[in-house]
């Protein structure tokens, strides 16, 4: 699998995306952007080594670039969650933690209908077994931005003290 040396190359920075929410300033939007286009340049040849695109690569990747540009976009929302989610934690009232998991889920939603959506575009243009490929791979990237980020902020009613 000549796509795992990218991939693995990628760990240190989803470490950073996980540790941003830790570090929130004023400047919180032109972090995450830089965040985002690193990672988005990193994951796109990642992609393309995955990919091992031939004929149609440029229908692909019109697509690739329409999904990423509005992909960055909701993560940049579940940046902000996050965000919330840290500066209000350990006092964190139940109206809040109702309303970031509202926000949370919306933010899956969205992901989840954008993916969606990108694979039927894929499909047309590219056949199912690419479309399904960046399916498989916008799942894997999404999973491990999640687990990273999680492992990082503290569960609800979980104690802080010494950290």
């Amino acid at each position: 699998m000549n796509y795992l040396p990218s991939l693995k190359t990628l760990t240190p920075l989803l470490i950073l995306i996980a540790f941003t929410n830790k570090a929130f300033t004023q400047s919180i939007q032109t972090e995450v952007e830089i965040i985002q286009e690193v990672f988005g340049l990193e994951k796109k040849l990642a992609v393309a080594n995955f990919m091992n695109l031939k004929e149609s690569a440029d229908e692909f990747w019109t697509i690739y670039d329409e999904y990423e540009t509005e992909r960055q976009k909701l993560g940049k929302k579940r940046i902000q969650v996050i965000s919330e989610y840290a500066q209000s934690y350990p006092n964190i009232s139940e109206g809040k933690i109702e309303e970031l998991l509202n926000r949370t889920q919306a933010v899956k939603k969205s992901f989840d209908k954008l993916l969606k959506i990108h694979f039927k575009k894929m499909k047309k243009e590219v056949g199912v077994k690419k479309a399904a490929q960046f399916w498989q791979i916008e799942t894997y990237f999404s999973s491990l931005v999640q687990a990273n980020i999680y492992s990082q902020i503290p569960f609800i009613g979980e104690s802080t003290k010494g950290n």
